[in-house]
Parts: C-alpha cells; sequence; structure tokens
C-alpha cells in the first residue's frame, strides 16, 4: 500500500471531495484519504495541483498547540506601536496564513473594537493565542514593560496538513486507501 509521504510534491487531480474524504487521481489511479478526526478544510473546488504533506506548519499550530487567554494590566505608552508589535509578531509566527485579528476575533469573545478598547485603557481581554504566539507575546510585554496574565495549560497534539494548492485539509491523520 502507498504511503501518504510518497504523494509528496507530486502533481495529483482532485477527483471528488466530502467532509470526510477527498478522492484524489495520481498516475492514473484513485486514492481516497479519509479524514481522521478533521479540523479543518477549505476545499472549494476540483483541480490538478501540487500535493503537499506537513506535520509542521503554521496552519496547524491553532491545533497542535494548547490556547492561551491573555489579558492586559497595564496600559502600553504608545498603543499604536504595540498594536503593529502585535501584528508583527503574530505573523512572524503564522506567515500570514491566517490573518492575525483572527486570534482576537474568534474563539477570544471579544472583537476588534473591545480589543482596542483594553489596549487603550490598559485592562481586559487581549485575545487568544496559541502558545508559540503566547511566548513571542511575552517577549514583546517585557521588553516594553506592559504587564499581562495569561492562562492556559501547556499541551501539544500532533495534527496533519494535506495541501493541494491553495487548498487544505487538517486533520489528526489521513487513512489512505487505493480505489
Amino acid at each position: 500500500m502507498d504511503k501518504i509521504i510518497n504523494f509528496q510534491d507530486q502533481i495529483v487531480e482532485i477527483q471528488d471531495f466530502q467532509s470526510t474524504y477527498i478522492i484524489l487521481r495520481y498516475q492514473e489511479r484513485l486514492y481516497r484519504f479519509d479524514f481522521i478526526n478533521k479540523k479543518e478544510a477549505f476545499l472549494k473546488q476540483k483541480e490538478i495541483g501540487n500535493f503537499s504533506f506537513y506535520q509542521l506548519h503554521p496552519l496547524l499550530i491553532n491545533y497542535n498547540e494548547s490556547m492561551y487567554d491573555v489579558f492586559l494590566n497595564s496600559k502600553p505608552e504608545c498603543p499604536n506601536k504595540f498594536i503593529e508589535d502585535i501584528k508583527y509578531s503574530i505573523n512572524y509566527i503564522i506567515q500570514e496564513w491566517r490573518s492575525w485579528k483572527s486570534y482576537i476575533e474568534f474563539d477570544s469573545g471579544i472583537t476588534y473594537d473591545v480589543f482596542l478598547q483594553n489596549l487603550h485603557k490598559g485592562s481586559g481581554k487581549l485575545m487568544r493565542v496559541p502558545i508559540s504566539i503566547m511566548e513571542k507575546l511575552k517577549e514583546l510585554t517585557d521588553q516594553n514593560n506592559i504587564k499581562i496574565s495569561y492562562f492556559g495549560e501547556k499541551k501539544f497534539s500532533q495534527n496533519q496538513l494535506i495541501m493541494i494548492n491553495n487548498q487544505y485539509i487538517i486533520a489528526e491523520n489521513f487513512r489512505l486507501h487505493l480505489i
């Protein structure tokens, strides 16, 4: 039986996909990849493209690292510069595969306007981020004498990513079958 790694950097054609699987044509054969505990998917169209398989990738950090709630406990001297520094720090980790604002607006329970309000008053929830971003934020706030507190449990998981051009699937694992 073929292994997923054998498809790395090969040209495949998406034949079909559903919420639990994708069927790919490779070397005139059809293969079905079942998604085991799918976390996220962005599949929009049947197309031919380059197959990539990852166990480490910026898209995976939201699933491979536990999340921390971050609260601001002091007011930054220059809030606008601090926002730019946060944006730069997050983009450095995620390499712009996601919007840096997604850590403010999704799963954090606040909006960007509340984020700005909390930043200007120097207290309140700032965002919800994975460990690697939390560590980068801690460095940033330490350098600028800004006090934060954060809550979460340091845990790691191992999820995987399949990409075909700009389409992707993140799952705990993939089961490969020759059809």
